[in-house]
């Protein structure tokens, strides 16, 4: 009794009849039509035969569609807007017709997927006359890759003869969350809260994902090997050089390195290059080789042997302090601390060691870290019988903090015989290291002077203390035999930009041969680690975010197949009105930055400033960076 009292109750709220499934079109009526150009608000039309929107009355209302097909050779296809679709569920498409002549106009449901392409559709037709209007309807189930659906109203070619089209309806009863096109939704974990500002990001490590679904996997990407940048074959050389670091002093590339000879011992050579790609020895004129100055010494002796140069950029630095450097101390066991005005004329700064606690027969390297306030410092030491790397920092660059141990994600033992740690330019609070591995049990070429082999990976650090590293290698050794012997392919410390959307990082070749040399390759600007998904889509959901720029802007690629979508999401992972995977862009291409873009241009200024999530989903395209940048 208690439930026909309830649905006496519904039928009387609803003037006696069922309540209707929703409408999904916004104008069926076609009574709207202030947007420019168009036929009717949300309404398109394909080039054909005329259509027209009249308003001396239609089905219902004012307005209606007035077809005129009189061209046996043409049709007509009118379309309302890309509605999201439901994978799964049960669409009826339907409208008022009416003709008085003996043609047959139809209604179509149509499913599109992610690339806009039609996939499945389904059509009725109105066998005129009609003798007034008269009721068509379609219904077809949307298919699992479906993205969005339309109702279309067709005048087919050959049918020549006029029609009316009113009260355009479209339901849909169950299926999927509109825009899954079967994809599994990545669900929110239980990471913290991040405020990422304006920052740029980068995927070098898992930091920012919570949720991963489908098809995604980070992948590591590697420089492409382009041309030698030195060769070293001057006497003051060797074929030992080592320990390359490059940087930008305004116009000019730098580029530091050891050279050895049997007659002059261990320098400290300079190149120069306006493009990072061409570089020249500069005549310094500082130090005597073989009886001559003319050379590109720039430091001689015990520190020359791992000398590490680099342009402080600390506030107020004195000006006779613009470069520093680390290197062997001359006055003790342990590593000095140099500075110098203008990178050519050096000093050591203390009369005794600065750093003591390690093994520095290495590349140890310095900077200053502005986001810290701090001088960083990360040296070699033996850690469980294999060459490891230490921290510590200062606030003066002359007194340090107790060296400690960096920390890994993984638990492999390998030898790190450089670490090449620095802040990545475009996103200082992540630190980039490049270490070359050592494998001293390989060797390829048992008649070689030297065991081992080597290669270079990439790691990343947020605290400078623990680090993700990749163990696939980052540089991969060559075809060549000569960079299969022991201690080739060790990274330069530094990047130098070298043409809009180019990083190029450079490695040492043929070591203990007669062919030493540096090789350039190049990389996509951020593009070490990209999220990546194949042919299998999926999507990532970030931790939740607090963002205070106004736009979304992505450095992506795909192939000519691929796309991505963005959402915006509440920190349980609802999507934000206006800011849906089905509002966004379907995004394709390749570019550096790139401004994303949601339907109806929704405002992210609304957004920042409290917890959000990004949920991204990608199909045969790759996501190197993301940054809400501001003003």
């Amino acid at each position: 009794m208690r439930t026909i009292l309830i649905l006496i109750a519904i039928l009387l709220a609803t003037g006696g009849t069922a309540m209707a499934a929703e409408n999904l079109i916004a104008n069926p009526s076609f009574e709207s039509a202030d947007a420019v150009d168009a036929l009717a608000d949300g309404w398109a039309a394909r080039e054909g035969t005329p259509v027209e929107r009249r308003t001396d009355g239609g089905h219902s209302g004012d307005a209606y569609l007035h077809s005129s097909d009189d061209d046996p050779g043409k049709g007509q296809f009118v379309e309302c807007a890309r509605i999201p679709a439901r994978p799964g569920g049960s669409y009826t498409a339907s409208a008022w017709l009416r003709t008085s002549d003996a043609c047959s106009p139809g209604v179509y449901v149509n499913f599109y997927d992610a690339l806009g392409e039609r996939i499945a559709n389904k059509f009725e037709r109105a066998t005129g006359p009609t003798g007034g209007w008269v009721r068509v309807s379609v219904s077809e189930v949307a298919p699992e890759a479906a993205w969005e659906v339309t109702l279309g109203i067709y005048a087919y070619s050959g049918d020549v003869g006029a029609f009316d089209a009113d009260d355009a309806e479209l339901t849909v009863e169950g299926g999927a969350e509109p825009g899954s096109a079967g994809i599994q939704r990545a669900q929110p974990g239980e990471r913290e809260v991040y405020e990422i500002g304006d920052r740029l990001e980068l995927f070098v490590d898992d930091f920012l994902l919570d949720g991963v679904s489908g098809g995604v996997e980070r992948r590591l990407h590697h420089p492409e090997p382009r041309e030698v940048v030195l060769r070293l074959d001057q006497p003051w050389e060797g074929d030992t050089c080592a320990y390359f670091v490059v940087l930008r002093d305004g116009d000019t590339v730098r580029m530091y390195y050891r050279g050895s000879s049997e007659t002059g011992g261990q320098v400290c050579c300079l190149a120069e290059s306006s493009d990072g790609i061409t570089f020249e020895r500069p005549n310094v004129g500082l130090f005597e080789f073989g009886g001559s100055t003319e050379n590109n010494i720039v430091w001689q002796g015990q520190a020359a042997h791992n000398f590490t140069p680099y342009l402080d950029v600390k506030p107020g630095v004195p000006a006779d302090e613009r470069y520093k450097a680390m290197g062997y101390s001359h006055t003790g066991k342990g590593l000095g601390v140099f500075a110098s005005p203008d990178g050519l004329r050096w000093r050591e700064l203390l009369d005794h060691p600065a750093i003591t606690e390690g093994a520095f027969d290495s590349q140890n390297v310095a900077f200053y870290d502005p986001l810290r306030g701090l001088y960083v410092d990360f040296h070699r030491k033996v850690r469980e019988g294999v060459r490891d790397v230490m921290t510590c920092t200062s606030e003066d660059f002359r007194t340090w903090t107790d060296p400690v141990f960096v920390e890994y994600a993984d638990t492999r033992k390998e030898h790190l015989y450089t670490n090449g740690i620095m802040p990545y330019a475009r996103a200082p609070h992540i630190y980039i290291g490049l270490p070359a591995r050592f494998v001293p049990g390989r060797t390829k070429y048992p008649e070689h002077i030297a065991p081992g082999i080597s290669d270079a990976v990439l790691m990343g650090s947020r605290d400078g203390l623990n680090f993700e590293r990749w163990e696939e290698a980052f540089i991969r050794a060559g075809a060549e035999p000569e960079v299969w012997t022991d201690r080739n392919n060790y990274p330069a410390w530094g990047m130098i930009e070298t043409a809009p959307g180019e990083l190029s990082v450079y490695w040492t070749e043929h070591y203990r041969h007669p062919t030493m040399r540096l090789r350039r390759g190049a990389i996509r600007t951020d593009g070490f680690v990209s999220l990546h998904a194949g042919g299998n889509a999926g999507e990532v959901l970030t931790r939740p975010l607090i963002f205070s720029g106004d736009r979304l802007v992505v450095n992506y690629a795909t192939d000519a197949i691929g796309w991505l979508r963005f959402e915006l999401c509440e920190p349980d992972g609802t999507p934000i009105d206006g800011f849906s995977l089905a509002d966004s862009e379907l995004l394709f291409g390749n570019e550096i930055e790139h401004e994303v873009s949601w339907r109806g241009g929704g405002d992210l200024n609304t957004l920042a400033g409290r917890p959000v999530r990004l949920r991204v989903r990608l199909e045969n395209a790759d996501l190197y960076s993301l940054r809400f940048a501001g003003d």
